[in-house]
């Protein structure tokens, strides 16, 4: 059995440039059934530790079996993603989730851009020992469902390691929405999150005062609101690390695509028109998807950043909430900051329309944009 950091090297290498028919090695090809095997029969004798979930999927480490045939440290750099069995709703069906990401995903973004990961099977003694370790897990909590056996995915850890540091969040929406009102001054992220926030205070929640990241920020012409965004972002980093950061997505171009890809999608009223379209679902899965990023500690190593959380949209189950969200966004005056009372935003489209007009701009630009 091959060390699965050769195969998560393998699974990050650019696909063939030569189209979709020549997309070169699938997990399927680097992977033999005999690997599969192997791996699946560790898998089964390891110790497991929850790490976290969301709410259609849990993560967990993975510490390998004590045993001389088994590599020390097997594992390492690698976590156990499951789907969630909830009561009345269906479970992602990680077949179809492992098919999209291969033959969609990864021919349009570029492999070398998302979070390799390779389709496994659990049976029914890991099942039962990762619901023993979510029972009394931070945030598991009244949570009704379970995991059962089936299908689940090994996928590279992107987290921090003693080397490295790591960043995550999400890009979301990284060009306004095509329907949002021309004259708005909040983007879609922002507009969404001041009606969130705004929801969670009428219901009596105490919701923290620091205003939510804008993503336009993280693509923005001037120089100076990139490094004001990406501080928001990672506010413990040195300045020496945020400059890093920021020369890596330059040069990686990986925000860049995301926001093409999202434009070319829903270049109009498809959410109304055509939510059923590949390409709009691809669009919103790239807008709920989220950025891993490795920073080495030594500066002569380069930055990784790599995408995950690529799962295909149900548009079926979708469709409704999307549009319902879209028209409470326009009718209740969220683009327009006209909510009452006011919930605080920081975003860049705000921003640009107070340089434009000479207007006070927003507290969390102005160090960097030296006002």
């Amino acid at each position: 059995m091959k060390p699965l950091k050769e195969i998560w090297s393998e699974l990050s290498k650019p696909l063939g440039s030569l189209g979709a028919e020549h997309v070169g090695r699938s997990p399927a090809t680097i992977i033999s059934p005999k690997e599969l095997y192997e791996l699946s029969y560790i898998l089964h004798r390891s110790e497991f530790t929850h790490l976290a979930e969301g709410r259609a999927n849990a993560v967990f480490r993975i510490k390998e079996p004590k045993d001389p045939s088994v590599p020390t440290g097997f594992f390492r750099g690698t976590l156990l993603r499951v789907p969630k069995a909830t009561p009345d709703v269906v479970p992602c069906d990680y077949e179809t989730l492992q098919d999209f990401q291969e033959k969609f995903v990864d021919v349009h973004v570029g492999r070398e851009h998302i979070v390799p990961q390779i389709l496994v099977t659990i049976t029914q003694v890991i099942a039962t020992a990762l619901n023993a370790k979510r029972d009394g897990a931070s945030g598991v909590k009244g949570d009704r469902s379970i995991i059962l056996p089936g299908y689940a995915m090994l996928v590279e850890d992107m987290g921090p390691s003693p080397d490295c540091k790591a960043l995550e969040f999400k890009p979301k929406w990284l060009a306004q929405s095509p329907m949002a009102p021309k004259d708005a001054t909040r983007c879609r992220t922002c507009a969404r999150e001041a009606l969130r926030i705004g929801k969670l205070r009428k219901k009596g929640f105490r919701v923290a005062a620091a205003a939510p990241v804008c993503p336009l920020g993280l693509l923005h012409e001037n120089p100076a609101v990139v490094m004001s965004t990406l501080e928001r972002l990672a506010p413990s980093w040195t300045e020496h690390d945020l400059k890093r950061l920021a020369k890596a997505f330059r040069e990686s171009g990986v925000l860049e695509r995301l926001r093409d890809l999202q434009e070319e999608g829903d270049s109009g009223d498809a959410l109304f028109t055509r939510p059923f379209d590949a390409r709009f679902g691809l669009s919103m899965t790239l807008r709920d998807c989220s950025c891993f990023v490795r920073v080495p500690i030594d500066p002569d190593k380069p930055v990784t950043i790599k995408l995950a959380d690529v799962d295909k949209k149900n548009w079926r189950q979708k469709q409704s909430y999307w549009q319902r969200r879209h028209n409470d966004l326009v009718d209740d005056g969220w683009y327009h900051e006209a909510e009452k009372p006011p919930v605080e935003t920081a975003c860049v489209l705000r921003l640009d329309y107070c340089l434009e007009r000479g207007f006070e701009i927003p507290p969390a630009f102005r160090e960097r944009l030296g006002c």
